[in-house]
């Protein structure tokens, strides 16, 4: 990294750790006068066009503004673990070691890295991709703190759990972000095995995040995952919001489900429930055991395309298009790219 470089990240690191120390106090007071705070402590052309952005939200007081307000709702040391991780290590400081690395070496070098700790899953989806690997398959503790190691070593501070079911392997799942403390993980999940004692050792690393698996309502939702599944994934909610800990959604939207998933009556529930983000995918036919009537038709798409589009103007959630969101990230995020 170049001294300047490194000199812009350590000030900007200050500045915004003063920041969001100056929130803790009182946020709703306090988050007007952020900007104001962060501008007397960078030079004026430091990421001129971010800061912009959230000058507006604050002075707008929009729907972002809402969604920002409810990061106050957290337990407060999850909040501030989420802040130095995912800001502070991924976002500013990870980025600069990712850009000497990619320099160096001629590659890209990912700002997230996902991984499969295992293929096992304690449910049976209608049309599952996942279950094309078998069962059977894992990673073992050293090869997960491995990958995690080697990762950091090249400023990537953010990982992202798939599967199979991650959480079928709960306790290597928390001894993993334990040993790394300085990392966010994220991990899709059917949402199924959190419980009291998995929402505790959340609040102990602190550094954890759960992305549920949701495909609307009853009917729609359990026509796929299985008869209960929509109300066990509620009561993994309420759960989680009781102990002020962050989740999100994650919908794959088929040509059955997809008016339930980019509902007004869909967003309105997860946001109730506590939900800060929600990932979209489309449903892709692949393997043996594919459903392909349950791929949406491009008319289905495109509806979903611009609901997902109209809601992001007045709904306080991030939402996330998978397969539609490529021109923000510069490609397929899974392709090793920022």
């Amino acid at each position: 990294m170049r001294i300047t470089e490194k000199a812009k990240n350590a000030a900007l690191q200050t500045a915004i750790g003063q920041g969001l120390h100056y929130l803790e106090k009182d946020p709703e007071t306090n988050i007007p006068k952020l900007m104001h705070l962060i501008d007397k402590l960078t030079p004026d052309d430091w990421y001129r066009a971010q800061r912009d952005a959230f000058r507006n939200v604050i002075e707008s007081k929009n729907h972002w503004y809402d969604l920002i307000l409810k990061v106050y709702d957290l337990d407060a040391g999850v909040r501030q673990t989420f802040f130095q991780n995912f800001i502070m290590n991924a976002a500013l400081l990870g980025s600069a070691t990712q850009e000497e690395v990619s320099e160096r070496e001629d590659c890209n070098v990912p700002w997230a890295i996902l991984l499969d700790p295992t293929s096992a899953c304690n449910m049976h989806c209608i049309g599952c991709w996942a279950a094309e690997y078998g069962n059977r398959l894992n990673l073992t503790f050293d090869e997960l703190d491995s990958i995690v190691t080697q990762g950091k070593a090249l400023g990537t501070h953010m990982y992202i759990f798939t599967g199979g079911e991650p959480l079928v392997r709960k306790k290597d799942v928390i001894a993993l972000c334990e040993k790394h403390s300085d990392c966010e993980f994220l991990s899709f999940t059917n949402g199924t095995l959190i419980d009291e004692a998995f929402c505790q050792d959340m609040l102990r690393v602190k550094n954890f995040v759960p992305a549920i698996s949701l495909e609307g309502f009853a009917e729609a939702n359990d026509s796929r995952r299985g008869e209960g599944t929509f109300e066990k994934v509620k009561a993994a909610m309420a759960l989680l919001k009781s102990h002020k800990l962050p989740f999100g959604i994650s919908t794959c939207y088929t040509s059955k489900n997809y008016n339930d998933i980019c509902s007004e009556a869909f967003y309105d529930m997860i946001i109730e429930a506590g939900a800060l983000f929600v990932w979209f995918f489309h449903y892709m036919p692949v393997g043996s055991g594919a459903v392909p009537e349950l791929l949406p038709t491009p008319e289905q798409r495109a509806e979903v395309y611009h609901r997902i589009r109209n809601f992001r103007q007045s709904k306080p959630i991030f939402a996330m298009d998978f397969q539609n969101d490529g021109q923000y990230v510069g490609g397929c995020i899974a392709g090793g790219r920022r």
